[in-house]
């Protein structure tokens, strides 16, 4: 008989006996998981705003030069603003960020951030046409993917694209949407600093992370194996029992911050019960890794007296898009916080 020869069911009855028996084994440390996402949090403008700026967006401003800047100005193009593209964020280009900023609504102060950014991209992929896709040529020709700027998002563009993805950790699709973006324009892959933000983590005695599973036995996907194993360079495994089981997945470096930001910008010791692994709902960001549930803060648990509410707001601060917790359907024992895919 195998191992895991079927997919433990989600009952309630099921979900406190694993929580009772691994909290006599290790107590709070050992951050049990609880019922996957039930529902998915809308995102507001404010909290859009929040997560393309905790996708580390270049800012970009009068003075600036090099391929950003180019970008910019093709995707300015593509927005209907008419400029020569030069590589130099000169006053021309400063009246017509303006203009855009404007056009959407935006603080017209002529500086381009996460704001901005958020409306001048545009989801491309293979067929697409036009500035925008010479943007993202530009950006893949400076970061040694060999293609041509000629606004053509071809089949041999889609491939030189998820070399870029495939080199930055990201899901390797072909597609350039926001994350991928964000990836380009930063200058280096967007993994660059997933190991070290492990190893910060690990370094945190008062981050505990679960070493068990309340669904089942599987070490190396507890929520401290996934950090270990990002640490060493490898992607965070799934659990043999999930949707996805037996999956290697990158953890986002944002969701990795914000993680690390919760002890050392807000003060809070922490209990993590499941990053990439356990059992959640189809879709869960979890899988995606970028999420992590919260079961324990400053030694108390979620839903016993625990300042969930304070942490769940600094989870939003730090660019999280989906925060649940006591009071959403499936979340009445942790926090959960997840960063946009």
């Amino acid at each position: 008989m195998s191992a895991f020869p079927t997919r433990p069911r989600r009952t309630a009855a099921r979900l406190l006996a694993g929580i009772v028996a691994v909290g006599a084994l290790t107590g709070p440390a050992a951050s049990l998981a609880a019922a996957g996402e039930l529902r998915t949090a809308v995102p507001t403008t404010a909290k859009r705003s929040a997560r393309y700026a905790a996708a580390g967006w270049p800012t970009l401003k009068a003075g600036s030069k090099g391929t950003g800047v180019t970008a910019l100005q093709y995707l300015l193009n593509s927005r209907g603003q008419s400029l020569t593209v030069d590589g130099a964020f000169g006053p021309t280009t400063t009246a017509k960020v303006k203009a855009f900023q404007k056009s959407q609504h935006l603080a017209a102060d002529g500086i381009v951030g996460a704001g901005t950014w958020s409306k001048l991209v545009t989801t491309l992929r293979s067929g697409a046409n036009g500035p925008a896709v010479k943007a993202a040529q530009t950006l893949l020709k400076a970061r040694g993917q060999a293609v041509a700027v000629d606004g053509a998002f071809t089949a041999a563009v889609a491939d030189r694209v998820k070399a870029f993805q495939k080199s930055a950790g990201l899901a390797a699709d072909g597609v350039v949407g926001a994350r991928t973006w964000a990836a380009l324009l930063n200058g280096t892959p967007s993994g660059g600093n997933r190991a070290a933000l492990a190893k910060q983590i690990l370094a945190q005695k008062q981050i505990a992370l679960a070493t068990v599973h309340p669904g089942g036995k599987h070490a190396g996907s507890t929520a401290r194996q996934n950090i270990i194993d990002t640490a060493n360079g490898k992607g965070a495994l799934t659990s043999p029992w999930g949707d996805k089981p037996n999956r290697r997945v990158a953890l986002d470096p944002r969701m990795l911050n914000g993680l690390l930001k919760l002890r050392t910008q807000y003060g809070y010791r922490l209990s993590v019960s499941e990053i990439v692994g356990g059992d959640h709902s189809g879709n869960s960001r979890h899988y995606a890794g970028i999420a992590f549930d919260i079961t324990h803060i400053n030694g108390r648990h979620v839903g016993s007296g625990a300042p969930h509410k304070q942490l769940m707001a600094a989870c939003k601060k730090l660019g999280a898009q989906e925060v649940l917790g006591p009071g959403d359907a499936g979340h009445s024992r942790h926090v959960h916080c997840g960063w946009s895919r």
